[in-house]
């Protein structure tokens, strides 16, 4: 059997087809090509949605309800162990903490098939295999592959659902550190800005107050420059590329985004590439400048408020070295 491209799924439940359980339902259009297991690994965790929400494989699905989900991987598309090394930050017989390098995807999806955090998650410990999803066992939440930082894995399948509870319930607190183009006018503010879907660039986000979900991201300064601002960013939703959509939508994206930053920041763009030619100094970095810091949450078994601080990586301290001495604030 060849393996099927994705396939984005646009349902609308007819007279005849109402009544069954979605997992059934789904399970029998989709089969051979995905298994209902897979599938309701999917609706359990909210990524195939119903009308806009997420459903238990229970639902039983009405005339009218509109079934919406993208499948990415083959159903039998199980990861295969790597041994890549892991930078623990803490594990026990329940969670594991990685600071998840830049550059690295978290796990398998179309075009991606080795090499991700996934890979070497079940290469460390077999167990992670069994949990969860296939193609993204163990994992609870995700961070963009160009963003490093603390990032918890669930090593048995109650510790997810209890984990996925946590994060769905905003018990779980992140919080960012940014360096962002130009000087920031607040201390400190609430950017509450609703995110949907960028219609014209698949796989991008963009602020949309019509159609868009709530999203809600503080920040505060920690430091600043003559043309730059280093930030604390906490996100209070988990919409995708929230802080990076935010910061870009008010006017101060996150350093090098190729993605969100160019319309706002081509200037920072176009002065760093000219320094490159001309051999002066410049900002020295080579990916979008945010790092997921601390993570904060509560053991999923002994209830223990728990944080995890992961490092500023080396090439995000770069930065900051280069700002404090080409870039400070001089009264």
């Amino acid at each position: 059997m060849t393996e099927p491209q994705p396939t984005e799924v646009d349902i609308v439940i007819g007279e005849n087809e109402a009544g069954s359980r979605i997992d059934r339902y789904l399970g029998n259009r989709f089969y051979p090509a995905y298994s209902r297991s897979f599938l309701t690994g999917l609706i359990s965790s909210g990524e195939i949605t119903v009308n806009g929400a997420a459903v238990r494989p229970a639902y039983r699905v009405g005339r009218g309800d509109r079934i919406k989900a993208i499948l990415a991987p083959r159903a039998d598309d199980t990861p295969q162990p790597e041994p890549i090394p892991l930078d623990i930050l803490f594990e026990d017989d329940f969670i594991l903490v990685v600071n998840k390098p830049a550059g690295m995807i978290v796990h398998p999806g179309p075009g991606t098939k080795s090499g991700t955090l996934v890979n070497a998650l079940v290469a460390h410990d077999p167990g992670i295999g069994k949990v969860g999803i296939v193609f993204r066992p163990g994992i609870v939440h995700r961070l963009d592959g160009q963003t490093s930082g603390a990032l918890v894995v669930a090593k048995t399948n109650p510790v997810r659902v209890h984990l996925v509870e946590q994060f769905k319930a905003k018990r779980v607190r992140k919080e960012y550190r940014a360096v962002v183009v130009g000087a920031m006018p607040f201390d400190s503010d609430y950017i509450d800005l609703a995110i949907g879907e960028d219609l014209r660039h698949k796989d991008r986000m963009m602020v949309d107050p019509k159609d868009g979900k709530p999203s809600s991201t503080y920040y505060e300064v920690l430091e600043r420059f003559q043309d730059a601002t280093y930030v604390k960013a906490m996100p209070f939703t988990g919409r995708t590329h929230q802080i990076r959509v935010h910061l870009a939508h008010i006017g101060y994206p996150v350093m090098a985004d190729q993605v969100y930053g160019r319309r706002y920041g081509q200037s920072w763009f176009a002065a760093r590439a000219q320094a490159k030619e001309q051999g002066l100094p410049h900002p020295d970095i080579e990916r979008h400048a945010l790092h997921a810091h601390r993570l904060t949450l509560d053991h999923p078994v002994t209830g223990e408020s728990m944080s995890f601080e992961s490092p500023l990586p080396a090439d995000m301290a770069r930065l900051l070295a280069y700002y404090r001495e080409h870039g400070a604030v001089t009264d």
